[in-house]
């Protein structure tokens, strides 16, 4: 198996921030730039514009990411300031408060398990083994607290329904924040599909017998290339796409889109199939080893097949315009015209 070339990688990764944002900064405010375009005029534009007052979708995109700055274990201080400038918006004393806030709500509500992340780091993703067609609560990596879940229990609040426990959003502008976000999370593959080894290296299916943790990379975070791990590696974009340079071109994509005709409850879970379906594409062709001869816990090498690059593209261009089109359309059924 040939390796990819990598010094293209190496530089793309090089100012990838610590929160591991799930397409950086950049995606995620591509996906709500991109539902803004699409809202313009229409009655959920308006609601939105009600919520978020001077703010749009395109700016509070990353305040879900930006939340993991507060610090639990130091008395829910924020941690992170100066440090990305996508957050500065948020890093007023207000702004502060409010995440420090919204975590001590969604900290510890889930019960984690020994080992897991805080609730609302996890209300981000889902690791689905790609032996599946298709999301299902109940399969190892989901819960009922993973991100179609979380995004279901967001509009709950925007249609002033109870939202499920764990969640704990505290009104229609928090929530509204969250979805944009989590609609960007469910579009990047490797926040819903996943491979998981066992300590061959070979791929197995871990709702087949039973479930050895160690055998989950995590959406690709245990699987590291010599550009990063893979997760990383498809949170990035390419410079193309930054401060919105293609925000014009993936918006005339996303109004050429057909979306499907299914209920709220149900787009989530649709879109959640079409991102295990990218996760699938994605491991196409690459091969797993051993960190180090005596490697312990389920860190792996991942080697990548020869134009690998123009696979991230296309499948990156296709899923932003996605995510922006889901989100738009996501709105426009919880306030129709």
């Amino acid at each position: 198996m040939k390796k990819i070339l990598i010094s293209a990688l190496m530089l793309a990764m090089a100012g990838l921030p610590q929160l591991s944002f799930a397409w950086g900064a950049d995606g995620h405010q591509t996906v709500g730039a991109i539902a803004d375009s699409l809202l313009a005029g229409s009655r959920a534009g308006a609601q939105v514009k009600a919520l978020l007052g001077d703010n749009t979708l395109e700016k509070v995109a990353v305040w879900g990411d930006c939340v993991k700055g507060i610090s639990p274990e130091k008395d829910y201080a924020y941690t992170s300031t100066g440090r990305y400038p996508e957050c500065a918006p948020f890093e007023t004393a207000a702004g502060i408060a409010a995440m420090s806030d919204y975590v001590k709500r969604n900290d510890t509500n889930c019960n984690p398990a020994s080992g897991e992340e805080n609730c609302h780091k996890q209300y981000h993703y889902a690791d689905v083994a790609l032996q599946h067609d298709q999301y299902k609560t109940g399969y190892v990596g989901t819960s009922d607290h993973d991100v179609v879940n979380a995004i279901r229990a967001a509009v709950m609040v925007l249609q002033d329904k109870p939202q499920p426990k764990p969640f704990n959003f505290k009104d229609k502008q928090e929530a509204l924040t969250l979805l944009t976000h989590y609609v960007g999370d469910l579009h990047q593959p490797l926040h819903v599909g996943s491979i998981f080894l066992n300590a061959e290296g070979k791929i197995i299916n871990p709702d087949e017998g039973q479930y050895d943790r160690g055998t989950n990379t995590v959406g690709g975070n245990a699987l590291q290339c010599p550009c990063g791990n893979l997760h990383s590696l498809w949170d990035d974009l390419p410079q193309q796409y930054k401060r919105g340079r293609m925000n014009d071109t993936l918006t005339k994509k996303a109004k050429t889109l057909t979306l499907a005709n299914a209920s709220i409850e149900e787009l989530p879970v649709l879109w959640a199939n079409d991102a295990i379906r990218d996760a699938r594409i994605l491991f196409a062709g690459t091969q797993f080893s051993k960190s180090t001869p005596n490697q312990k816990g389920n860190n792996w090498s991942i080697a990548l097949p020869l134009e690998y690059e123009k696979t991230m593209a296309n499948l990156k261009d296709d899923a932003l315009a996605r995510a922006g089109a889901h989100l738009a359309q996501l709105l426009k059924t919880v306030w129709p015209e």
